[in-house]
C-alpha cells in the first residue's frame, strides 16, 4: 500500500502524525458545518424564524439519524485500522465487505422507521401545531434520503482509518459548494421551503459520497473485491457490530437526552427556540475541533492497539490534550467576543439574539471539558474497551436530562446554559477515570490474543470449506 495513499501511524513523530490527519479532517467538518449554516443562514432570512425554528427542531431528531450511522462507520473504522497496524491487508478486505453489509442494514432499517415515525417523533418533542408541517417535511426528506449520508461516511471512514483523511475532504469541499448552490435554487428560486433546504443537503451528500467511494476503489486496488468475495464474514460482520452497536448506542441515549432538551427548549416560545437552534450550529462547529482530534486519535490508537504499542498509544493521548488546549484556547475566546454579531447574522429578532448571547458565553467557557471528553470516548473505544463508552454515554444521558428539569426551576431559563456544560464535565471525568485506571490496556491485550485465536480457527474453517 503506498504511503501516499495511506499513512502507517505506528511509527515516526506522534504530534506532527496526529496534527497532519486531523486538519484534514477538521476543515471537512468545517465544510459540513458550512452547509449547515447555510441551511441555517438561508432558510432564516428567506423563510422567517418559524421556519428557522422548524429547521432547528428537526436537527435534534436527526442527530439520531447520524449517530446511529457514526456507530456503524465507526465500528469499520476501528477493525479496518486494527487490521492495517497488523499488516493484514486480507482482512481488511474482508472486513470492508462485511461493513458494507451492515451499513446497507441499518441504512434500510434507519429509511423505513425515521419516514413512518416523523410526525410522532416531532411531536414527543412537543413541537408546536404552527412549526409541525414545515418540521415534518424537512424531517421526512433527511430520513429519506439518509442512503446518501451513510455512503459518505462509509466511504470517508475507511479511508481514514487507513490513515487518508485528505480525500474525504476534498470531495467533501465539493459537496459543501454545490450544497450551498443548491439551498439557493431550491429555498430561494424555487420555493420549496424547508423541503428544498433538505433536498440540498441530501443530494450534495450523496454527490460526496459517490465520488468518495469511486476513489476508493480507483486508487486502493485491495478493495475492489470480486463477485464471488462478496459473502459477508459472520466473524467480521460480528467483529464490525461489536465495536459498532455499542458506539452508536452511546451516540444514540446522547441524542436522547439532547432531544429531551429541546423539547423543554420548545415550551419557551419561538425566539427560544431560534436562539438554541444557533447556539447549537455553534456549539457543533466547537465541538468539529474536538472530533478532528478524537478522530486523529482514534486512528492513531486503533493502528498502535493492533502492533500492540501502548507506550505509543499513550504519546498519542497526552498529544490529544495539547492539541484541544491550543484549538479551544483559540476558539472559545472568539465566540465569547463575537456572541451578538454571531446571533445577528442569523436573526433580527432582539429576544432571539439577547437569549443566545448568554448561552454562547457560557459554553464557550466549558468547551475545553467537552474535547476532553472526545478524547476519551475514543481512546477507550479503540483500544476495545467499548463497554464504558456506553456507561460514558448514559452518564451523559441522567444529567443532560436530571439538569433540563432541575436547573430552570432554580435559575429560569438560566439554568438551561449550565445543563451540556456539567453534562460535558460529568462524562469527562466518567472517561477520564477508566483511562488512567490502566483496565483498556489489560482488555486490550486479552482482546487481541482472543481473536487471534478466533482468527485461528476461522482460517481453518476458510480452508476447509475450499
Amino acid at each position: 500500500m503506498s504511503s501516499e495513499k495511506v499513512m502507517d501511524m505506528t511509527k515516526g513523530p506522534v504530534l506532527s502524525q496526529m496534527t497532519r490527519f486531523a486538519l484534514p479532517v477538521l476543515f471537512g467538518m468545517l465544510c459540513q458545518r458550512i452547509y449547515n449554516f447555510a441551511d441555517t443562514y438561508i432558510v432564516g432570512r428567506f423563510l422567517g424564524d418559524e421556519a428557522l425554528a422548524a429547521v432547528s427542531i428537526s436537527g435534534s431528531a436527526t442527530y439520531m439519524l447520524f449517530s446511529v450511522m457514526m456507530g456503524v462507520t465507526t465500528g469499520v473504522s476501528v477493525v479496518i485500522s486494527q487490521y492495517y497496524g497488523a499488516q493484514q491487508e486480507g482482512e481488511i478486505r474482508r472486513t470492508f465487505v462485511a461493513g458494507a453489509y451492515v451499513a446497507a442494514g441499518v441504512t434500510l432499517l434507519i429509511t423505513i422507521g425515521g419516514m413512518l415515525t416523523t410526525e410522532p417523533l416531532l411531536r414527543l418533542l412537543q413541537t408546536s401545531e404552527a412549526l409541525l408541517p414545515a418540521a415534518g417535511v424537512y424531517l421526512f426528506v433527511i430520513y429519506a434520503g439518509s442512503a446518501a449520508t451513510m455512503l459518505y461516511n462509509f466511504s470517508a471512514a475507511v479511508l481514514r482509518a487507513l490513515g487518508n483523511s485528505v480525500v474525504p475532504l476534498v470531495f467533501l469541499i465539493v459537496s459543501s459548494v454545490l450544497n450551498v448552490f443548491l439551498d439557493v435554487v431550491l429555498v430561494v428560486w424555487i420555493p420549496m421551503g424547508t423541503a428544498g433546504a433538505a433536498f440540498a443537503t441530501v443530494l450534495s451528500q450523496m454527490i460526496s459520497g459517490i465520488l468518495c467511494m469511486a476513489y476508493a476503489f480507483k486508487i486502493l486496488p485491495f478493495l475492489r473485491v470480486p463477485r464471488k468475495e462478496w459473502k459477508p464474514d459472520i466473524y467480521l460482520v460480528g467483529q464490525v457490530l461489536r465495536y459498532g452497536i455499542p458506539t452508536g448506542l452511546q451516540m444514540s441515549i446522547i441524542s436522547i437526552s439532547d432531544m429531551t432538551l429541546q423539547a423543554v427548549i420548545n415550551t419557551y416560545g419561538t425566539a427560544m427556540i431560534v436562539a438554541y437552534g444557533v447556539c447549537v450550529k455553534v456549539e457543533g462547529l466547537g465541538f468539529q475541533l474536538g472530533d478532528a482530534i478524537g478522530s486523529a486519535l482514534g486512528t492513531f490508537a486503533g493502528q498502535n492497539v493492533g502492533a500492540s504499542n501502548f507506550t505509543r498509544v499513550r504519546r498519542g493521548v497526552r498529544s490529544a490534550y495539547l492539541m484541544n488546549l491550543v484549538s479551544y484556547g483559540i476558539f472559545c475566546p472568539i465566540v465569547f467576543v463575537f456572541a451578538r454579531p454571531i446571533m445577528e447574522a442569523f436573526t433580527r429578532t432582539p429576544e432571539a439574539i439577547a437569549l443566545g448571547v448568554e448561552y454562547m458565553k457560557v459554553f464557550a467557557v466549558f468547551f475545553i471539558a467537552g474535547g476532553i471528553l472526545v478524547v476519551y470516548h475514543n481512546i477507550l473505544r479503540a483500544s476495545g474497551d467499548v463497554a464504558v463508552t456506553v456507561l460514558m454515554g448514559v452518564s451523559e444521558v441522567v444529567t443532560r436530562i436530571g439538569c433540563a428539569f432541575l436547573l430552570p426551576g432554580l435559575f429560569g431559563h438560566w439554568g438551561l446554559w449550565f445543563v451540556s456544560p456539567i453534562t460535558w464535565v460529568c462524562a469527562a471525568f466518567v472517561g477520564g477515570v477508566r483511562y488512567y485506571s490502566g483496565v483498556w490496556e489489560t482488555r486490550a491485550v486479552k482482546e487481541q490474543e482472543k481473536r487471534f485465536r478466533q482468527e485461528k480457527d476461522v482460517c481453518l474453517k476458510r480452508k476447509s470449506q475450499n
